[in-house]
């Protein structure tokens, strides 16, 4: 039986996305009109608070109020059918320790070559993102490690978890995470909302595969600092 409290969860965290996106969309269409640094950190500092409020508070308290704040670190019981049916890789942690190094390594290495080769393309319209200066730097790793950590929290584990309360079904409650997440970044355009729709549909098999939710919020991470910090830093922003 569905859980009451599960359901208002729910209701509340969809409503927390709905109001993301929809302020998210907006704002970065005058985000892209500042010019002045102030103006700019200011946005990113306001970037900061709504991610904590829409994504990483519900989960710490959502989790708490259900009594399974655990499963932060152990997948839950849910979810075992669809992670019984994805192939079992490096279950061991010891063992994914020096892929997911080698893997970072490779993947800054092979980020820092393409942005030479691309010049200032980038897949999906994210370039008033990218940091002009040393300060706004700070601020885009910040956000990197902010997103890597509570949208996988939020997508990878607590959305689905709730849906699979509701419902009864995981796999509607990580279908629904996906396209809410690729959505969410639909301030990108067509392009960009696909790149990161793929990216979460890579995430969610991450998740899945090794039984790990720190996997996907580290390779998330990683794959955008790579944009929003060692993409700038290549192409020479902070250089005194």
């Amino acid at each position: 039986m569905a859980s009451p409290l599960a359901a208002l969860l729910l209701l509340a965290a969809l409503v927390g996305v709905w109001w993301f996106q929809k302020g998210d969309l907006a704002g970065y269409r005058r985000f892209k009109t500042l010019d002045d640094g102030h103006s700019r950190r200011m946005r990113f500092r306001l970037w900061l608070v709504r991610a904590a409020l829409v994504f990483a508070l519900p989960v710490v308290v959502g989790l708490a109020l259900l009594g399974r704040f655990g499963e932060l670190a152990a997948m839950p019981g849910e979810f075992a059918a669809l992670a019984g049916a994805m192939p079992p890789i490096f279950r061991d942690a010891k063992a994914m320790v020096p892929m997911l190094v080698g893997g970072a390594v490779g993947g800054l290495i092979a980020g820092a070559l393409l942005a030479r080769m691309r010049g200032r393309r980038t897949l999906g319209d994210v370039s008033a993102l990218l940091p002009r200066n040393r300060r706004e730097l700070k601020y885009t790793a910040t956000l990197s490690i902010m997103a890597g950590v509570s949208e996988e929290a939020f997508f990878r584990l607590y959305l689905p978890l709730l849906v699979a309360v509701v419902t009864g079904q995981a796999w509607i409650g990580f279908a629904a995470s996906l396209i809410l997440f690729g959505a969410m970044h639909r301030y990108q355009g067509w392009a960009g909302t696909l790149a990161t729709t793929a990216l979460g549909a890579v995430m969610t098999g991450l998740y899945l595969m090794t039984g790990a939710l720190w996997v996907a919020m580290l390779v998330h991470t990683l794959v955008d600092l790579n944009g929003l910090v060692v993409t700038p830093l290549m192409r020479g922003v902070g250089r005194a």
